[in-house]
């Protein structure tokens, strides 16, 4: 009988082994399964954020940390990473040279906005009003638009000032005020297309008034004046222009041109892109572009294109393909630089207006 009983007592140990046996290919699978997640999912991030890291393989290092044979490979990466880096950099640098000499933004808070600034003279208006065109306007006055008013002007951010007309003051983020300030231009382009023949309404709404008192944020802007201009076009249909004028906020250096001996505003279009129809608006835009070109050299910038991820993106431009941000000038310009720059864009949007192809 005892025989038997050992003989029994051996045949249970050894299927006690081979359910630990078992037992244990379980787990590794398990292990393996859990690492191998675990792997895919930290490459899978890695290559998000690097696209160029999606050549490597995140499998074929598996496991080299447990082998220890994993230090080649997370060099190599990290010699990627440095080299991606640098580039990088580089890029942002070139980047940066490129946008400093077109456009520099602010997005003011609003309780500084409602506070003005002294002015340097009192009759601000009056300085803007009574500035003489600079030639006799001949060439357009067979043209009329017959009492129909054709280009719409607003302004967004319609505080955006200059600092020669505020006082105590020479930074570009104190340049906002609610009387001196870019609505004083649109009057300005506004008389001098009209001069041309060109039926022009200039609408001067405080924006920034009607925010505060909406309780909106300057990130608004153009949610309210998108209601300005849908407004304009459904009580009067003849509208076919609409510019929204801004100033830059870049220093004179960079607004300002001197041509004939005399200085000048510089000119700058900024066109969205976040909407299906942009094309039409660059279109249009280039069309004015090159004719600037032609009649007053280097006194446009040039083109901008800013998509949704760049700021609003779309800027009311998908109302009329015949749209478009015009900044003119910067915090700098005074107000005899401003009013030749808006004699010369009446002649070229005059110009644009009565001879291009309809």
């Amino acid at each position: 009988m005892f025989p038997k009983v050992k003989k029994y007592t051996k045949k249970k140990k050894k299927s006690l082994l081979i359910v630990l046996l078992y037992l244990a290919i379980i787990l590794f699978f398990i292990w393996f399964l859990v690492v191998l997640l675990l792997s895919y999912y930290l490459s899978r991030d890695e290559i998000e954020e690097n696209p160029l890291l999606g050549k490597v393989n995140p499998f074929s290092n598996f496991g080299m940390g447990t082998l220890n044979a994993s230090s080649d490979f997370l060099e190599s990466l990290s010699e990627t990473n440095v080299s991606l880096n640098e580039r990088s950099n580089e890029k942002d640098k070139v980047k940066s040279r490129l946008k400093r000499p077109d456009r520099d933004e602010f997005e003011p808070a609003m309780k500084n906005l409602l506070i003005d600034k002294d002015l340097t003279f009192k009759n601000i208006d009056a300085i803007f009003e009574n500035m003489k065109s600079p030639k006799r306007i001949t060439k357009d006055s067979i043209h009329s638009t017959f009492g129909r008013d054709v280009i719409y002007i607003y302004h967004t951010h319609n505080r955006e000032s200059f600092l020669p007309y505020l006082k105590d003051t020479d930074k570009p983020e104190d340049a906002y005020h609610s009387k001196a300030n870019i609505t004083l231009v649109g009057e300005m382009l506004g008389k001098a297309l009209e001069r041309r023949g060109v039926g022009t309404k200039v609408d001067s709404t405080d924006i920034v008034q009607e925010l505060s008192l909406r309780e909106l944020g300057y990130n608004s802007s153009y949610d309210l004046s998108e209601e300005l201009v849908r407004s304009a076009r459904v009580e009067n249909k003849d509208l076919d222009i609409f510019l929204d004028l801004h100033r830059d906020s870049l220093r004179k250096d960079s607004t300002t041109l001197e041509m004939n001996g005399e200085n000048y505003a510089r000119l700058l279009f900024v066109v969205g892109t976040g909407h299906e129809e942009f094309t039409k608006n660059l279109s249009f835009t280039e069309g004015l572009d090159k004719l600037l070109a032609t009649q007053y050299p280097g006194l446009s910038k040039g083109i901008i294109k800013k998509d949704s991820s760049q700021g609003n993106g779309v800027y009311n431009q998908d109302i009329s393909p015949n749209s478009v941000i015009v900044e003119i000038g910067g915090v700098d310009n005074t107000v005899e630089e401003l009013h030749r720059t808006t004699e010369a864009l009446a002649d070229v949007l005059s110009d644009y207006y009565w001879h291009r192809e309809k």
